[in-house]
């Protein structure tokens, strides 16, 4: 008889292969993460905080060693793989990839710096038989080919997180970001290239320096001033900066690269962040118009009000933005407020699905405390979001509380295609409306500017002698300041217009927004009732159902003790 994990291999290698979206990424895991889970919560486990891996522990194949894997439980995984042990294996792939970590292991036992690095990180250890390393290994070996013939399996395997040995491999073959080796020599000579005094790289170095203290500090391998923690930030910070000069360095963009140095080295981290920051998207939070990062608070406030009805209104009656919680959010994609273990499982998240992930986690975790914070006033709100225990439930529940809340909001893609189309409309037409007022005011000034000259050549003329030539120029100049004046009022007028209709249209999008979250209150409220009036009606079913079975058995008793005494008597009868 088939094993799960085989019934589930045949089932994925017979469905349709899905075709592979902008960045690389396999379609059905976007299906998957989006949509909505009714599976119950497990219950919280404790986690530890994860450790990088030594630079000389990553090659081709992998990230890590055999020897570093730890003990991760995946509350309702059934194991894979505990019919056969590393080394024991049939696969091919797998003991290509076991020969590959020994390799690597030996290296390191080689390298003393190395070894006393292991030594001091504090890691996570995931058991073999929690891991099934056949499929990890041949995802591995054969990426294409795994995410054409099995994107279910790993869609499920990715949401139940990616093992610590091959996380950071993983994601580089998720972003492709092994693909360009241009781009690694690029890294190279930006770091040997020189930064010339009072220029802006050297601005940016001197603002790298200043948040590397502040960048993970509870963690050990960041807190080292002189450690290869900081030293790997500032290096490939600075590369960067100098790689995009649009972007340069900007506040947030080190809580990005901190969980990529703690999975791989140097120069992968930095081909990885280009793909992040270009290919996924990220760049458009960190520009200076910050287009994408308006784009998404859009997005999240119109999801917001959709998921959360009762706390949105809140928050707009206690005058709470998006900006001032959700921009930190999603410019560091959680990774500031989050533990570091469940911040490697929403990267997970984001390099199989995309950016657009973030904007349920942010829901999920609102969603967890709608209930406290519909209690609190303005500067409440904003302590909890920013300073209180948000995040603190997370940091005790089990690893998968975290993606399992989000996958519970759920968000059409659809929706926030509709939602940027929207938003590029609404801005266009206030580009628009701004041009159009900007070139009346332009014209008005011209216009009083045009006055005043005529003005003064009218106060010449008349402080002249009279004579027939300066009336007829005193009347045209009057004539012509008349008209100018005409002029100037109907600009002054039609501005004014502008200005009102921009009003109206304002309130009217304000009063159609305000009827709409009305019609979604109401609406979320019968829906509440008809949950509840469903709930009593199945208790009412169960407690009926209890009384059958009783007088069920009472019957079977009592059928019992008839047939008893009916065969007593018989036997008294013969």
């Amino acid at each position: 008889m088939p094993t799960v994990v085989e019934r589930q291999r045949s089932t994925s290698q017979t469905a349709e292969s899905p075709t592979p979206s902008q960045n690389g990424i396999f379609a059905a895991v976007t299906s998957f993460f989006g949509r909505v889970s009714t599976q119950q919560s497990a219950p919280p486990t404790a986690s530890s905080l994860a450790s990088p891996a030594p630079p000389a522990m990553y090659s081709n194949a992998s990230s890590n060693s055999n020897l570093s894997r730890g003990t991760i439980e995946f509350p309702g995984m059934r194991p894979s793989g505990t019919e056969s042990r590393p080394g024991e294996t049939s696969d091919p792939n797998m003991d290509m990839l076991l020969h590959q970590l020994e390799q690597q292991n030996q290296q390191i036992m080689k390298d003393n710096k190395a070894r006393v690095f292991a030594q001091e990180q504090v890691v996570e250890r995931e058991t073999e038989d929690d891991v099934d390393w056949d499929f990890w290994g041949n995802l591995i070996n054969n990426y294409e080919q795994v995410t054409r013939s099995e994107p279910r399996k790993l869609a499920r395997s990715v949401y139940r997180g990616i093992p610590k040995a091959i996380r950071g491999t993983v994601w580089q073959q998720m972003a492709k970001s092994r693909s360009d080796p241009a781009l690694g020599a690029r890294f190279r000579r930006l770091v040997a290239q020189r930064t010339e005094p009072n220029s802006e790289g050297a601005r940016h170095e001197k603002q790298i320096r200043h948040d590397l203290t502040r960048t993970f500090p509870k963690l050990d391998y960041f807190r080292d001033a002189d450690g290869a923690g900081q030293e790997g930030l500032f290096s490939v910070l600075r590369a960067y900066a100098l790689f995009d000069p649009e972007v340069g360095y900007c506040q947030g963009l080190s809580f990005v690269v901190g969980p990529l140095l703690l999975n791989m080295p140097d120069e992968e981290a930095f081909c990885l962040l280009v793909k992040l920051m270009y290919t996924y998207g990220l760049r458009g939070h960190f520009l200076p118009t910050m287009d994408d990062l308006q784009l998404r608070l859009y997005q999240f406030e119109h999801v917001f009000a959709d998921s959360l009805p009762w706390l949105s209104r809140h928050f707009q009656e206690q005058g709470v933005l998006p900006t001032m919680y959700v921009s930190q959010w999603l410019m560091t994609m959680f990774a500031y407020r989050l533990p570091i273990e469940l911040t490697f499982r929403l990267f997970d998240v984001v390099f199989a699905e995309g950016l657009d992930c973030l904007l349920r986690v942010a829901v999920a975790v609102l969603k967890r405390s709608q209930t406290r914070l519909l209690t609190l006033d303005f500067e409440a709100i904003l302590q909890y979001l920013n300073d209180g225990p948000l995040f603190a439930f997370y940091s005790h529940a089990a690893p998968d509380m975290l993606v399992r809340d989000a996958n519970q909001v759920s968000i059409n893609s659809r929706t926030l295609q509709k939602l940027r189309r929207q938003y590029i409309e609404e801005m266009q037409r206030r580009m628009a409306e701004e041009e159009e007022a900007n070139r009346e005011r332009s014209e008005n000034e011209q216009l009083k500017q045009e006055c005043a000259q005529l003005r003064n050549k009218l106060q010449e003329l008349t402080s002249k002698p009279n004579s027939d030539a300066n009336a007829t120029s005193q009347k045209s100049l009057q004539q012509d300041l008349a008209q100018q004046r005409q002029e100037n009022q109907e600009l002054v007028a039609k501005v004014k217009e502008l200005e009102l209709r921009l009003k109206d249209e304002r309130a009217t999008a304000e009063a159609q927004l305000k009827a709409d979250m009305d019609h979604l209150a109401q609406k979320n409220v019968q829906l509440t009732i008809k949950n509840q009036q469903l709930e009593d009606s199945l208790q009412d079913m169960e407690e009926a159902l209890v009384q059958i079975k009783m007088l069920y058995a009472e019957s079977e008793n009592q059928r019992e003790t008839m047939t008893k005494k009916f065969e007593d008597l018989r036997k008294a009868l013969t």
